[in-house]
């Protein structure tokens, strides 16, 4: 079961999510929040796997609330539903720790398809948008990708170059192979990237590990 939270200020939209999702048998609504502070303190009483994030909101909202909901503990992965098919906020989304962007003029197949994906440890950006190329993921600054990968990013990547089996580094890091995954994909993106075999390519140019 995939348990979700609904995090967006619309009634009217929330109420619409909510009948779409109760139709789905392997998905379960467990919370639900009207702005950026509910959110946060949902994300803190009830386990979910996803989050789905209105990226308009009054108040604390925006691509800072993706990155202080990404900051939770809890394992969550967060899909942006937004208005703007500009690859800008795809790539700015995606940059602060989203896997999904959905826009909210999509049929509801695709906003499916984009929960199953990203629950999956997947990447899922609407086909209306465009992709974000390399470029625009690269770290603020113009430093090279590598830079933007968080800590853990970091370990699970030098373990990827160095040809280890995701299972061999869920047990080396103490992580479920899902988290390993989720990881995988995050860094894969950050990076420009689309098989390990990139990754290694990309460290034997910059002599990392």
């Amino acid at each position: 079961m995939i348990r979700l939270i609904i995090a967006d200020d619309h009634t009217i939209f929330r109420e619409g999510l909510k009948q779409i999702l109760a139709e789905e048998i392997d998905l379960a609504l467990v919370a639900e929040a009207a702005n950026g502070i509910e959110l946060l303190a949902r994300l803190g009483e009830v386990a979910c796997d996803i989050v789905l994030l209105d990226l308009s909101m009054p108040g604390h909202s925006g691509i800072a609330l993706v990155r202080a909901v990404g900051e939770v503990p809890g394992g969550h992965r967060i899909v942006v539903l937004s208005m703007h098919e500009e690859r800008q906020y795809v790539a700015e989304s995606l940059k602060a720790g989203a896997a999904g962007y959905v826009t909210k003029n999509s049929a509801s197949d695709q906003l499916l398809t984009a929960i199953r994906k990203v629950f999956r440890g997947e990447i899922f950006v609407s086909a209306a948008v465009p992709l974000p190329v390399p470029g625009q993921l690269r770290a603020e600054g113009g430093g090279l990708p590598h830079t933007r990968l968080t800590p853990r990013e970091r370990e699970v990547f030098d373990l990827l170059i160095a040809g280890r089996k995701l299972s061999r580094i869920a047990r080396d890091l103490n992580l479920s192979i899902k988290t390993v995954s989720t990881h995988k994909s995050n860094l894969l993106l950050k990076m420009g990237a689309e098989t390990t075999a990139d990754l290694v390519r990309y460290a034997l140019r910059h002599d990392l590990g």
